[in-house]
């Protein structure tokens, strides 16, 4: 490793400084904090008050993102830039282990060029999908845990050295502790550990005990606090629920995951040139079954290529770079670059798509900066979103702030806990979140109009947030009954900008 970073040190200089002037232009003018990256603060915000995941706070994801984020509240405080810069950190260590991993398989200038490409097309693009602060922290961790994995698997094949290997299985252990996405990879490690290479006993023992590490810690930790195992069966199932649901299977067909022939086509159409990328795991697959017989004789890249189809699973039918297929499409197109080894004769038209995606990337990055103009002042911290979303959560937490104790339990429906995060204001850790997906199918209306029935929130706050993606325009035109319940029982205290504020009476 040492040899690598003496022949690559320049040029990883090189990207430290790209970084380094892009980060003023972009810093705090990304996320979408209307929905998903408002709540990646406010549960790591309960549990470093001492919420207890997947007991008193329901959670979807790995325990170990808010974990991580909620003692990194409790070190630096609770404020926006402490996320913020711990995905700026991990931001780099995506960028540095592609480049690491790709000079593995292909030559300086093109691992640079991944590396400048990753800069632009998942680091500092403004909206929700990016890798500073974005839709779940559980998903850049895991990505760069996986990616700092795979990087010591390929080394440990080139040089047979065990310290490169324990080091594979613990980054994996702690790639799946946060997010199920690359789930799949810890099989094709098992198959390098029990089959592709005689090992003896004392390592195969040593490398499982490295990837149970994380793991252990993380659920030790709650079961310390006080999770018991009927409180982690009742969240399974509850995933379970949820992932088998009618809004889930919506959900993804809108953006590519489930095939269905006319969303799928109107994706095609609509964006001709993210199409083009939506297909890069396909691609990847038929090239690699192509070559398969001369990548066979390369275990490391024979590897490598597996790892990578697995990483990209999910995405199998579409890659949607303008949805969560952001986060693979490095990787993905890393892949691609490599599997094209064979032809060099188009060596020069690789330099001139990259340099070109380089510049697209770049270009649109610092285009859509116009758009993120308003300037969210809190007391956590200032930050700039756009103005439909600014104004919203300004409007309810100034109120909030002003005609709220402390205590009072203020829910924002049908989403919205970034307005909890920077009011300091108790939601409901359990049904924080009341889009269709879950107040329809994950949980049932019953279930949640009896559990609000038990435990009563002081504020209810209606947001103008569309759900269209889960086929309902707002909050009542699917929950009619909880919105009764709500005109029942609170005083309409407040109404602007279509926004309701609640009292309970």
């Amino acid at each position: 490793m040492q040899k690598v970073f003496k022949h690559d040190l320049f040029l990883i200089f090189i990207i430290f400084i790209i970084f380094v002037i892009c980060l003023p232009f972009f810093f705090l003018h990304q996320g979408l904090l209307a929905v998903d990256t408002g709540r990646e603060f406010y549960l790591s915000q309960q549990v470093a008050n001492g919420g207890i995941l997947y007991q008193n706070i329901f959670n979807i994801y790995g325990p170990f993102a808010y974990q991580l984020n909620g003692l990194l509240f409790k070190t630096f405080g609770e404020k926006i830039l402490t996320l913020y810069w711990m995905g700026i950190i991990n931001s780099f260590i995506i960028v540095i282990s592609l480049y690491l991993i790709s000079r593995e398989f292909l030559k300086k200038s093109f691992s640079f060029l991944i590396s400048i490409f990753t800069v632009f097309s998942l680091v500092f693009t403004t909206f929700l999908y990016n890798s500073n602060i974005t839709y779940s922290y559980g998903l850049i961790y895991a990505l760069s845990s996986f990616l700092l994995s795979l990087l010591f698997l390929v080394k440990y094949l080139k040089n047979d050295s065990n310290k490169y290997l324990y080091l594979s299985f613990l980054f994996s252990g702690l790639s799946i502790i946060n997010k199920y996405e690359f789930i799949l990879y810890p099989f094709l490690l098992v198959y390098v550990l029990f089959f592709l290479k005689p090992i003896d006993i004392k390592t195969k023992i040593k490398s499982i005990i490295c990837f149970l590490i994380m793991p252990f810690l993380s659920f030790g930790i709650l079961f310390y606090q006080g999770l018991t195992l009927d409180n982690l069966k009742e969240a399974f199932e509850l995933m379970k629920i949820m992932a088998k649901s009618d809004n889930m299977r919506l959900f993804y067909s809108n953006f590519g995951n489930f095939f269905e022939p006319s969303k799928y086509l109107f994706l095609i159409i609509r964006n001709p040139f993210s199409a083009i990328f939506g297909f890069l795991p396909i691609i990847n697959i038929i090239l690699f079954l192509i070559f398969i017989k001369k990548i066979r004789n390369n275990t490391a890249l024979f590897i490598f290529c597996i790892a990578s189809i697995l990483a990209s699973i999910k995405f199998i039918l579409f890659l949607n770079i303008d949805h969560m297929g952001a986060f693979l499409l490095p990787l993905c197109l890393l892949t691609l670059l490599v599997l094209c080894e064979s032809f060099n004769n188009i060596t020069n038209l690789k330099y001139i798509i990259l340099s070109a995606l380089i510049l697209f990337y770049a270009y649109n990055d610092f285009n859509s900066l116009q758009y993120k103009n308003y300037l969210l002042k809190t007391q956590k911290g200032n930050i700039y979103t756009f103005r439909k979303d600014g104004e919203p959560i300004k409007i309810v937490s100034d109120y909030i702030i002003q005609n709220s104790k402390k205590e009072d339990k203020v829910v924002i429906l049908p989403e919205g806990a970034f307005i909890n995060f920077i009011t300091d204001r108790k939601s409901d850790n359990i049904l924080h979140n009341l889009v269709p997906l879950y107040y329809t199918d994950t949980f049932g209306e019953n279930k949640v109009l009896n559990h609000y029935n038990k435990y009563p929130a002081d504020y209810f706050v209606i947001m103008p947030l569309s759900t269209i993606e889960y086929g309902s325009n707002y909050f009542c035109d699917y929950a009619n009954n909880f919105c009764e319940m709500i005109n029942n029982n609170y005083s309409l205290e407040q109404e602007i900008n279509n926004i309701k504020i609640y009292k309970r009476k």
